[in-house]
């Protein structure tokens, strides 16, 4: 009987030992294929086969959870090569001018740098890149008509970058294209302020363009719809007070308001009108355009002299040679 409990307690013996031996044999191979596998993704990362690296450093993450504390180093080492992976990556697209396929990369930088609590230098790096990218992709999206999604690009940037005026001016755009006024503007004044802070005067024409493009076209419209017979210049004029708003250096909406008012009679007004245009217009079809309303309108209230100034400064065709009659019919001006 004692020698049977003897033989049973070998046995079991053996059997722990064997179980030991195994388990030992098992942690051994699974470490040794996390440490083969990381040393395989940064060789793909050198080769600048990034997806490769990915996929190989992201096995090591699983062989690490398998092996468990003792893989802690590696998984720490790990989970710093997948940022710092899709950050290599985003920079070498950048390079290549592969814009779009590098907003990921650099989102994932950010991403995985905040779940693994590592590498924050690369985030902040992708965080600095991410904003142009953004601005460019909504400006994409917008020649695109993909105005919701263009809409939901600036945002981003915005709630990354709050500073970043050419987000604003990129919604106002896209609110432009949609006819919502009120919204563009708003986004556009946002744009201006911010830009006007920092001399950023291309913005500033940009976006005093885009104002100055949207009320032409009403401008032109409502021009199209007087009727000829009987000419009501009331809604021309709101309008072209709407664009002045908006923009105070619009020349074609002064042109508009003082060439109505010349044709109401109401040669006050539209001196006012002219003189604001002139102080603020450079193009010198536009100067030429409002120099010869005010002409007019100083003619017909018997500032001779002042008339004969504004023919004067009347350069280009087709208000030149009209101006040119205007004086002939004028006192002094010869």
């Amino acid at each position: 009987m004692k020698l049977n409990l003897l033989l049973m307690k070998k046995r079991t013996s053996g059997v722990f030992a064997g179980l030991l031996f195994f388990s030992v044999t098992m942690f051994s191979q699974t470490l040794t294929d996390v440490i083969n596998e990381f040393n395989a993704a940064v060789e793909s990362l050198n080769e600048q086969a990034y997806e490769a690296a990915l996929t190989q450093f992201n096995n090591c993450l699983s062989l690490c959870e398998v092996v468990g504390d003792e893989a802690d180093d590696m998984k720490k080492q790990t989970q710093e090569q997948i940022v710092g992976t899709h950050y290599r990556q985003a920079i070498t697209l950048m390079k290549r001018k592969q814009y779009d396929n590098a907003i990921p990369s650099l989102e994932n930088t950010v991403k995985y740098s905040e779940e693994y609590q590592a590498k924050p230098e690369f985030a902040e790096k992708a965080v600095k890149y991410l904003p142009p990218l953004y601005i460019r992709e909504g400006n994409v999206l917008l020649k695109q008509s993909k105005y919701d999604e263009s809409l939901e690009t600036f945002d981003k940037v915005l709630e990354m970058k709050p500073e970043t005026y050419q987000a604003h001016q990129g919604k106002g755009l896209v609110y432009k294209e949609l006819g919502e006024v009120q919204k563009m503007l708003e986004e556009f004044d946002i744009a201006k302020q911010k830009a006007m802070a920092e001399n950023d005067e291309e913005v500033i024409n940009d976006i005093n363009n885009a104002i100055n493009s949207y009320f032409r076209g009403l401008i032109e419209e409502e021009l199209m719809m007087i009727d000829t017979e009987e000419p009501d210049y009331t809604f021309l004029l709101d309008i072209c007070d709407q664009a002045i708003q908006a923009n105070d250096k619009n020349g074609y909406a002064y042109w508009q308001a003082a060439s109505a008012l010349n044709k109401m009679v109401e040669y006050d007004r539209a001196i006012e009108y002219g003189e604001k245009g002139v102080a603020v217009e450079t193009d010198p079809v536009m100067l030429s355009a409002l120099y010869y309303e005010l002409g007019m309108a100083y003619q017909n209230t018997i500032r001779y002299g002042d008339a004969c100034d504004a023919y004067n400064k009347v350069k280009v065709e087709p208000f030149l040679s009209k101006a040119e009659k205007k004086m002939m019919q004028t006192p002094d001006c010869y």
